[in-house]
């Protein structure tokens, strides 16, 4: 662990690819000592070695947090400033209601919702301790807009919204800040149309990018950038902020 000194620290989950990773990159950039939290060890090595600080690597599955509650707090309380967590790790399920069992809507409550709550319940001392913090929860515009085949992904990701404007209310008092993004359709591997052929990949994108209002399918350094705005210090009046980055899908 490096000791260079930092602004702060922050702790992402979801952070082995896509948004996620994107997110960790864009926060050590910007000074700060960056948490990885994700299932996958050797695909958090390779956003470390792409960070351009010190970071630390936590690989473990969400669903197994029990487990790993010591050694999370051990290692954030290393650091003097912890003051920003990441709520970014997440399934996306496509399927008609009728087609949906209620296993998937167990999966789709404990990984999109459960997960970060118990990890937010985990760090809120923290941050009550510190008097500061900040809480970013990575929703979706399905959150706002829910759209046919998504009804239990888009169940979990409304209550998401509104889990982190109870949190804004409780926080507020205790300088403890809290915003969510609702990303749009974002090019990462959550998308099916990524296991494509070339060309029927294209012809996706090509759609996809029809729907929004810029014309484009929105990247993770998109929402990165609006990531690290709500969540750092450039936006310390900012809580219980709802933000659409979508390249304006919602208003087409």
């Amino acid at each position: 662990m490096s000791t260079l000194e930092t602004k702060a620290s922050v702790l992402v989950t979801g952070a082995s690819s896509g948004i996620g990773a994107e997110i960790v990159r864009e926060f050590s950039r910007n000074g700060y000592f960056v948490f990885l939290l994700g299932r996958n060890t050797e695909k958090l090595k390779k956003v470390q070695d792409s960070c351009a600080g010190p970071t630390e690597i936590l690989a473990f599955d969400l669903k197994d947090l029990e487990n790993y509650q010591t050694q999370i707090l051990k290692l954030i309380e290393t650091q003097e400033k912890f003051e920003v967590i990441v709520n970014c790790a997440g399934v996306f399920d496509r399927s008609a209601f009728a087609d949906t069992d209620e296993h998937v809507w167990c999966e789709q409550f404990e990984v999109n919702l459960l997960s970060s709550v118990r990890l937010t319940r985990l760090v809120w001392p923290l941050f009550v301790k510190n008097k500061k913090g900040s809480i970013l929860n990575i929703s979706s515009t399905l959150g706002l807009k829910p759209v046919p085949g998504t009804s239990a992904y888009s169940a979990m990701k409304a209550a998401m919204i509104n889990w982190t404007e109870s949190l804004a209310q409780e926080g507020g008092a205790l300088n403890i800040r809290a915003n969510c993004i609702c990303p749009g359709i974002i090019d990462t591997p959550i998308h099916d149309f990524h296991a494509l052929e070339k060309s029927e990949k294209e012809k996706v994108l090509a759609g996809v990018s029809n729907l929004q209002l810029l014309s484009e399918i929105g990247k993770p350094h998109h929402v990165a950038k609006a990531s690290y705005f709500l969540a750092s210090d450039e936006s310390p009046w900012t809580t219980g902020a709802i933000l659409s980055v979508d390249g304006g899908i919602n208003l087409k």
